[in-house]
């Protein structure tokens, strides 16, 4: 029997409403999944009497914490039944899931609370409204694991603004909802309460009116929160935003990165993102600057083409699967990475991770 991942429902005739109930391991993405997921999306912007989509969780512990990567490791590995075909299934349904959020023309609300990463994010940012309380934390730390920001991550972090998009995937640092807010990763954040609001507010919305979006975004600022919300990167823009361009000046990025590090202030929140980052995968750091850099001028489309070409080569490479077993298998946090630093990573091994697997039309073609 399959496990139960989602569950759906209707808020009166008009809203459709997707919940997460994987509680324990904090909604972490299987490609079943995935699956009910697209299913759900899929019907409810086919079906005229639908006029809103919500997305939530049944725990406030978490959004959604990402992709399920014990079971990626285990198909990687040919374990439990699995096999390299489940690792590409789970990558191309899902983007093409993000995707489907992006360009929904109904409106989406994603109800972010609690924690919030790598594929969660995914989720959330394809939505039209994005609502997270004084509770959510926002990060994107694949450069734990050897993987990437993937996801629709090269379009949301290379939108925020003075390259700190760059220093977030760099870092897999956690984001504040203030921060998140104010970086436009989130649009509302509403009171802890507001959550058994929210139905009679979307009850109370005229969805044969013109302006809905504008309606469901009325309702969601009257739930918003006037507690003040502490910031953590925002702190530091100045000094993190120098680096960052200091470093992309300079003739070798890390180079000019890593020494820059050092100068940086005296922090908590500062000083576990740096050790984030000096412990993280030398190959994932090599290829999210190049993915940053190659997202310049590329459609939402061509963005996630290219996720997926690197995302197949992850899985063909020994640093993904080595970065879950040192995190989850054998929990040692001792990952025996392909390189001992990212300026030692050869550039026709990041290359070959922006080369196409296989022959013939790209999966995301259409």
């Amino acid at each position: 029997m399959k496990e139960s991942v989602v569950t759906t429902g209707r808020l009166g005739d008009s809203v459709a409403v997707a919940t997460l109930v994987r509680e324990k391991p904090l909604n972490s993405l299987l490609l079943d999944t995935i699956d009910q997921l697209a299913g759900f999306v899929d019907e409810a912007l086919a079906d005229p009497a639908i006029s809103c989509l919500l997305l939530q969780s049944s725990t406030p512990r978490a959004f959604c914490a990402g992709a399920d990567i014990t079971a990626l490791y285990r198909a990687i590995r040919g374990e439990e039944g699995l096999a390299l075909s489940y690792a590409e299934a789970f990558f191309l349904r899902e983007y093409t899931l993000d995707y489907r959020l992006h360009r929904s023309a109904k409106p989406v609300i994603a109800w972010g609370e609690g924690i919030v990463m790598g594929g969660g994010l995914g989720l959330l940012g394809g939505c039209s409204h994005r609502v997270g309380t004084a509770s959510t934390r926002i990060a994107m730390p694949e450069i734990t694991i050897g993987l990437f920001p993937d996801a629709g991550g090269t379009s949301f972090l290379s939108a925020l603004p003075d390259h700190l998009g760059l220093w977030v995937g760099l870092t897999g640092c956690h984001l504040s909802a203030g921060d998140s807010l104010a970086l436009g990763l989130l649009d509302h954040v509403v009171e802890d309460s507001a959550r058994q609001a929210l139905p009679d507010r979307l009850m109370s919305i005229n969805w044969q009116a013109a302006d809905v979006h504008e309606q469901i975004s009325r309702a969601l600022v009257s739930l918003e929160t006037d507690e003040v919300l502490p910031l953590q990167l925002l702190r530091y823009r100045h000094e993190i935003s120098k680096l960052m361009a200091e470093s992309l000046a300079a003739e070798d990025f890390f180079l000019a990165f890593e020494s820059g590090l050092a100068e940086l202030p005296d922090d908590e929140w500062l000083a576990q993102a740096i050790t984030t980052y000096r412990s993280g995968c030398p190959v994932t750091a090599r290829i999210f600057l190049e993915q940053m850099r190659r997202a310049q001028g590329m459609s939402l489309a061509d963005m996630f083409r290219m996720e997926l070409t690197i995302a197949y080569q992850c899985i063909r490479h020994p640093d993904f699967p080595e970065g879950v077993r040192a995190l989850l298998i054998d929990k040692d946090r001792n990952p025996a990475w392909s390189f001992p630093g990212a300026r030692e990573v050869p550039w026709t091994l990041v290359e070959a991770h922006f080369s196409p697997s296989c022959s013939g039309d790209h999966p995301l073609k259409l």
